[in-house]
């Protein structure tokens, strides 16, 4: 539904922008310079799609009844909607310096294993699987953008940009799995899980383009429609499993496309 929406709206905005490229080049008198139009500075909101995908696994040993089991967890990582607000200026000509915020939140899905042993009987180990739903994920960046507005008419514009980007996440995982025995022969073990919230940061990189058609001008200001896409990624190491020593690394970001308003002034 919402990406119909998104293609429905992409293709007005083409059809305009279009339209105004062939009313410029048709004889007539001259129009005012385009470059004389731009305006100081942008602020533009946009909700979108982000396209990543992943999957976060991480695997454990543990001592019990002097012996060694095992344990492992695995979740996926998948795309979502994002919000996302930019605004900058124009500081020298047609070079901008701005900044944009997205944030974006999904929910996955996991699992866990482990192999536990027996508490009477010497490697014989039970196994034992459980799986999650609702498993949030919360991506937050802000962009510092370096820029270049590019007029193509007095109502069409290609604004293109780049700079570092600060991500934060904040993830659910799978921490620890507890165990309770069951009755005699112990053939088989229940197991709960506790679920946690990593909150890590990273710094990467973003780049991209927004192209800008603007329709409705008053002394003050000018509105107008437009898309953006952008790449913007880094990586964070994130800890699942309480008992693993190490971290798993998981992309932030990724190929971001997005509709919505913009204005000028």
């Amino acid at each position: 539904m919402y990406r119909q929406a998104f293609t429905a709206a992409a293709f007005a905005l083409m059809m305009g922008a279009a339209t105004d490229l062939i009313a410029q080049t048709t004889p007539g008198p001259a129009p005012a310079p385009a470059s004389s139009r731009l305006s100081r500075g942008y602020f533009n909101v946009n909700a979108g799609f982000e396209s990543t995908s992943g999957e976060l696994s991480s695997a454990a040993t543990f001592r019990l009844y002097d012996e060694d089991g095992s344990l492992s967890a695995t979740q996926a990582v998948d795309s979502g909607a994002l919000f996302d607000v930019a605004a900058g200026a124009r500081v020298w000509r047609n070079v901008t310096v701005g900044l944009a915020y997205h944030r974006e939140a999904t929910t996955g899905e996991g699992s866990a294993s482990a192999s536990v042993p027996n508490p009477v009987v010497f490697n014989r180990n039970r196994n034992v699987a459980l799986s999650f739903s609702d498993l949030k994920r919360t991506e937050q960046a802000v962009h510092l953008q370096l820029g270049y507005m590019l007029p193509l008419t007095d109502r069409l514009d290609v604004h293109v940009t780049l700079g570092p980007s600060f991500f934060s996440l904040k993830q659910d995982v799978v921490s620890e799995l507890a165990f309770a025995e069951t009755a005699f022969p112990f053939t088989a073990v229940n197991a709960t899980a506790a679920l946690a919230e990593r909150s890590e940061s990273a710094t990467g990189f973003n780049a991209g383009a927004d192209v800008s058609y603007l329709f409705f001008d008053t002394d003050q200001f000018r509105l107008g429609a437009g898309m953006f896409i952008r790449y913007a990624g880094a990586t964070v190491d994130i800890n699942l499993l309480n008992d693993s020593n190490s971290t798993v690394g998981t992309d932030v970001g990724g190929l971001q496309i997005g509709f919505g308003a913009r204005l000028r002034f």
